[in-house]
């Protein structure tokens, strides 16, 4: 493995390894930040809506947490998967 990458820096330099590196943390930090946003938001509205279904006796706390962290996740995967594909697409070479 190390010889494959002394072959790719010498032939096509390093800009040929770290290509796709700046596109690849700018998705990932707004990737990062929409799912710990919506998640900070739904946490209170997912602790009220089961706290309305579920008797008082019982804490939903956790529930809650789990639930808004489940719809956060989904939410910024569905944002990533789009932005990955493009960012695949322009680090491929030109036909």
């Amino acid at each position: 493995m190390s010889h494959a990458l002394v072959d790719i820096l010498k032939t096509d330099g390093p800009s040929a390894l770290l290509g796709g590196l700046g596109p690849t943390v700018v998705g990932y930090g707004i990737e990062g930040a929409m799912k710990f946003g919506v998640y900070e938001v739904l946490k209170p509205v997912f602790k009220s809506l089961l706290a309305g279904l579920v008797s008082a006796k019982r804490d939903t706390t956790a529930a809650a947490f789990i639930a808004a962290s489940v719809v956060a996740g989904g939410g910024a995967a569905g944002f990533v998967c789009p932005s990955e594909k493009g960012r695949l697409r322009n680090l491929q070479p030109a036909k």
